[in-house]
């Protein structure tokens, strides 16, 4: 008797152990999923003449624009920009190189942005600058400057009641003469603040105050460009 009570339990035991849920499988683990790395820029190469590709006519000619496939990248949007005049262009690619067709004779920026099917997540190349040749042209405006500091919508500290404004510029034909800074509270600035030929300027400002500024370049043959408008707050 003693036996089957024994028995008994041990069937209860088991009975229970096995509906507690303990010995339920492990919930598999979430796939990790992987961000797009931003790709390297290949051609048209930053900072020059652009002599390579189909001319179609006059005006006109096929470039194909490359750059180094990405990880964990599915698809690229190449975004180009004709300097000259603002207009804006997105293509899709499935490779890592795409033929475009671009005004020659022009100035232009290009980056491409890295997609991915399983996250919303993108990653940005850097930004480069051509110029697409084109026929008769003597002497290149200098592209547009770069603005580097202060930074877009930087916040700065102006104990000293000056703040130093830095920027560069590459001309293909390597004759810039000068460069113009604009700064005021008005966005776009209206009022010059100097000429120089550095690509540094140092300027007076008031605490508290919300600043706009560009830069306009010109090179030996009176080409000018300007650089995109940056504001900067001071405390």
């Amino acid at each position: 008797m003693k036996s089957l009570y024994h028995i008994s339990g041990i069937f209860v035991l088991v009975l229970l152990f096995s509906c507690d849920g303990s010995n339920n499988p492990l919930p598999e683990e979430e796939e990790q999923i992987e961000n797009p790395v931003a790709a390297t820029l290949v051609f048209p190469v930053n900072n020059t003449e652009c002599q390579e590709g189909t001319i179609i006519n006059d005006t006109q000619s096929r470039v194909v624009f490359q750059w180094n496939a990405s990880e964990h990248t599915d698809s690229y949007q190449v975004n180009l920009e004709n300097l000259d005049d603002a207009t804006q262009f997105m293509h899709e690619s499935d490779t890592n190189e795409l033929q475009i067709v671009i005004e020659r004779g022009t100035a232009y920026r290009w980056s491409v942005i890295s997609k991915s099917e399983v996250t919303d997540e993108t990653a940005e190349s850097e930004l480069w600058k051509f110029y697409n040749a084109g026929t008769g042209v003597v002497n290149y405006a200098p592209f547009p400057p770069d603005l580097i500091n202060p930074e877009n919508n930087e916040t700065i500290a102006v104990g000293s009641g000056s703040i130093l404004l830095e920027w560069e510029a590459f001309d293909i034909d390597g004759d810039i003469v000068s460069y113009e800074v604009f700064m005021d509270t008005n966005n776009p600035p209206m009022a010059s603040r100097g000429t120089t030929s550095d690509s540094e300027i140092t300027l007076d400002v008031a605490a508290s105050t919300t600043y706009y500024w560009f830069v306009q370049v010109t090179d030996s043959a009176n080409n000018t460009s300007k650089s995109d408008v940056f504001g900067f707050t001071t405390e």
